[in-house]
């Protein structure tokens, strides 16, 4: 298919867009003055650019066979909607009678009407617009006045009295005479102080011109007329005077109105079959859309009406004539013309490559093309259309274009589509909105997919404030839609209501797997025990921004003003920026929601359909809060031995319901974080670490503690391994002078809990050693003295020591962790610590003694410590 730039030419001045509006509003009075343009002056040129409608050959050939004196209709009432061919068809009779023979251009109605020649006739006009009721000469004064008998009928005129049947049969006599008369409603609105003698003097002259057999009157009537209550009045007593003998033509008819305008609006209609490709494309383009199309449209009658309507689609054509020419101002055929040549010459400036002309490439942006509308349905759309339609790309629709991606950008699909809706949203009688099966042949072309409408409506209906859906009919409405009114309860909601509104959500969705602390402020909101918890960061700290680092080595490192002792047990989970932009946007949603609900005012005004769409949304947004509160709270934080280690949870199963915290929980079992069983060969090997023996406790106290060691479940998990081991020989455990064996001799009420581990004989060694560190460090070097007593009276005393030495090189960034792992732990056993330091310089230039003063000396000095000695 070519685009219809390719194969039609508009006329000159819709190709520069210099259009002169006075083309398209024909006047009799100017024609026979000789003014006004040359399109409807010039009988050749107006012949050239007239299309010859049934309507109007059968006219033109029953006047000619009356003025023949071969009998026919005296008396012709042509009756259309306002604009609608009236003017133009008296036009035509004018320049028919006045001008004689035009060529091959009256061949066809000559040959209807079976004469050779046009016949020879006088002709007299009256044109109401142009006639002044004061000062000027009366129906019967200008008809006698043409006729060269002014006289006859000079008192008449001057007092404003209908002359009678006698006077106008000395008036018009026997030869061949054509009485035109257009606009006579209007002048009978004006002469309201003598309308009645006015009213008395067509009905005189119609059975007047009844019984002269040469003689033929034709009245251009509208069907309405936009001059009020007495204009309705006048028009309804001319309607029953003419109605005794009139005959009623209507100019154009049918699918006459295409070629009438292609006529007008084209100096080249192009190649036929061009016209006829891209008709039988677009057909087939239906035949497979569907029941997603209208029945009638894939019929093949259609695809005629598109072939004859080129290059416009029909639907753009029918609209118009079937909607807003039912407006009583809206000069049916002219108002067309003249809107659809603002349409074409925009587009063909604009090289527009569409195929066909379709109801989407209305642009409202044009102030012309817009003006034409708002003149008909008010100025209040003005806002309308800029919120919504067309703004120069600010509109709803154009930002939904640009956002739903190329494909949209390429067709402008929401753009046409709001246009389209606009376009089909008034009426002058109740027929208003268009179903989507009609949308789409306002949109669709070869190529889109049928889809995407679909998705660009659910879009508009979303975002759009005046759009209006109701019993699946869309149009726009001057009053805001349910869209505007959420946007408006939108804009009250408070920050801290979301807020709140979000805390209570998170308090449902906590769960109780692990112990939840909501929101802490500081970090020993956190308590620092052995039960496992699970701590949620604020709104304010999330993953990406906020100090969410931070505000997690706080809460995991310290408990308050002292370092946190359990720090195995403790997690943290913080929101991920972009997901919690939407839940809190979401949350805004269903507060507006609940204002409208709630707001029962408001309510009473709504829709039925608007009330149900209200309570769908409520219903669909609580369902969605839950699953966006899981997505943004996805990133969880463990303590290392190296600061701070974070996963990613993933994004929550859809429909699933879990809390956050067994999301938490399933998520470290899922990594072996987390453990509901362990082997007996790991405690041997990864907790006791060489060690003959230690306690139950102390052994639970390091899975609490130490965050290289995996979290487990319950205590539960390491005495069933415990008694695993012994069991399987790996270890032994004893309580005061009691042992736990593997043959069954285990005392009924021996504690494995209160017992101490130690190893069996034989055991296997550890899987690897532990390895020095080659890197500079610090020598630390400390002696721990001590009483260490049976904490049972009567009991075997358990193995003890009165003074530990130990002397390790230690790497210069682990002296936090050494002061937590080793120094904090010995603290609470009442021992007295002595720190001996040996640090050794590394280059040649030593260690300035400012060093030393300042801040070493100086410290010591502040924290109250006693030196024993010091070198030098």
């Amino acid at each position: 298919m070519k685009p219809w730039i390719q194969v039609v030419t508009p006329h000159s001045d819709i190709r520069s867009g210099r259009l002169d509006e006075a083309v398209f509003a024909a006047d009799l009075s100017d024609v026979v003055a000789d003014r006004g343009p040359l399109e409807y002056r010039d009988p050749v040129t107006f012949f050239r650019k007239t299309y010859p409608t049934q309507g109007l050959v059968h006219l033109l050939s029953s006047v000619l066979g009356r003025l023949a004196g071969r009998g026919g209709e005296a008396v012709i009432q042509i009756q259309t909607p306002f604009g609608g061919g009236k003017t133009h068809s008296l036009i035509a009779l004018y320049h028919l009678i006045k001008h004689g023979q035009l060529g091959d251009a009256i061949a066809d109605i000559l040959e209807r009407a079976g004469l050779k020649t046009i016949p020879k006739a006088r002709v007299v006009t009256f044109v109401g617009t142009a006639a002044d009721p004061i000062g000027g000469r009366t129906p019967w004064g200008e008809i006698a006045h043409q006729l060269g008998q002014y006289e006859l009928l000079r008192e008449h005129d001057q007092k404003r009295r209908a002359p009678g049947k006698d006077l106008l049969h000395r008036l018009l006599g026997d030869q061949p005479i054509l009485i035109l008369m257009d606009e006579i409603a209007e002048y009978g609105v004006k002469a309201r102080d003598f309308h009645d003698q006015v009213v008395a003097f067509y009905q005189e002259l119609s059975e007047t011109v009844k019984v002269l057999p040469h003689s033929v009157l034709v009245v251009a009537l509208p069907s309405s007329v936009p001059y009020g209550e007495e204009g309705e009045r006048v028009l309804h007593e001319l309607q029953k005077v003419l109605g005794h003998v009139e005959n009623i033509r209507t100019p154009v008819e049918g699918e006459e109105v295409y070629e009438v305008i292609r006529r007008r609006l084209f100096e080249d209609t192009g190649d036929p079959n061009e016209a006829r490709r891209t008709a039988e494309e677009f057909f087939e383009m239906y035949q497979r859309l569907g029941d997603d199309v209208p029945r009638e449209i894939r019929e093949p009658a259609y695809r005629e009406r598109m072939r004859k309507a080129y290059p416009f689609h029909p639907e753009l054509i029918d609209v118009f004539f079937e909607r807003w020419s039912t407006f009583p101002d809206f000069q049916r055929t002219r108002g067309v013309l003249r809107l659809l040549a603002q349409v074409v010459s925009e587009l063909y400036q604009k090289q527009h490559p569409a195929p066909l002309i379709l109801p989407a490439h209305l642009n409202l942006a044009n102030p012309s093309i817009r003006g034409e509308f708002l003149r008909h349905i008010g100025s209040e759309y003005q806002g309308v259309i800029a919120s919504d339609i067309a703004a120069g790309g600010n509109a709803k629709a154009e930002q939904i274009d640009r956002e739903m991606g190329s494909e949209y950008v390429r067709y402008g699909v929401a753009s046409g589509l709001a246009r389209a809706i606009f376009f089909t949203s008034f009426s002058g009688s109740e027929k208003r909105g268009v179903g989507i099966q009609r949308l789409r042949l306002a949109v669709m072309a070869p190529g889109l997919q049928s889809a995407i409408i679909g998705d660009a409506l659910r879009r508009l209906e979303e975002e759009l404030w005046y759009l209006h859906v109701e019993g699946g009919m869309y149009q726009f409405s001057s009053q805001p839609n349910l869209n505007r009114v959420i946007v408006e309860k939108e804009e009250a909601v408070k920050p801290e209501e979301i807020t709140e509104e979000i805390r209570k959500r998170l308090e449902k969705l906590a769960g109780s797997e692990l112990r939840v602390t909501l929101w802490p402020r500081v970090s020993q909101d956190v308590p620092d025990n052995k039960e496992l918890k699970l701590a949620l960061l604020g709104l304010e700290h999330t993953r990406q921004v906020g100090g969410a680092d931070a505000a997690v080595r706080e809460i995991l490192e310290k408990c308050g003003q002292t370092f946190r002792t359990y720090r195995n047990t403790v997690l943290v989970l913080a929101a991920d920026e972009s997901e919690l932009a939407a839940t809190r946007q979401l949350v805004k949603r269903l507060l507006a929601y609940r204002a409208i609900r709630d707001d029962k005012a408001l309510w009473r005004q709504l829709s039925e359909e608007n009330r149900k769409a209200l309570e769908s949304k409520l219903q669909d947004v609580e369902g969605s809060i839950a699953l966006r509160l899981m997505s943004a709270y996805r990133h969880l934080a463990k303590a290392r031995e190296q600061g701070v280690e974070w996963f990613d949870l993933g994004l929550p199963t859809v429909g699933a319901k879990p809390s956050l915290s067994h999301r938490v929980h399933e998520y470290l079992r899922g990594e072996d974080l987390l453990l509901d069983a362990i082997a007996p060969r790991y405690i041997l090997e990864r907790v006791m670490g060489g060690e003959q023996e230690k306690s139950v406790d102390d052994l639970w106290e390091a899975f609490l503690r130490y965050p290289h060691l995996p979290m487990l479940t319950s205590k539960k998990v390491l005495l069933d391994a415990i008694a695993r081991g012994v069991r399987e020989r790996m270890f032994g455990v004893k309580n005061g002078d009691r042992i736990a064996s593997d043959d069954g001799g285990t005392p009924s009420d021996f504690k494995v809990e209160d017992g101490v581990v130690y190893t069996l004989v034989g055991a296997s060694p550890p899987l690897s050693e532990q390895k020095t560190s080659g890197a500079p460090s610090l020598q630390v070097a400390s002696t721990l003295q001590t009483d260490m007593r049976s904490v049972e009276s009567g009991a075997a005393p358990q193995r003890a020591i009165h003074e530990y030495v130990v002397e390790a090189d230690i790497p210069w960034d682990k002296l936090s962790d050494f002061t937590r792992g080793v120094i904090i732990p010995l603290q609470s056993k009442g021992a007295k610590l002595t720190i001996t330091i040996r640090l050794h310089a590394y280059s040649d230039k030593g260690i300035e003694l400012g060093v030393i003063e300042h801040p070493v000396r100086e410290t010591l000095r502040q924290i109250g410590a006693t030196v024993l000695s010091e070198t030098p």
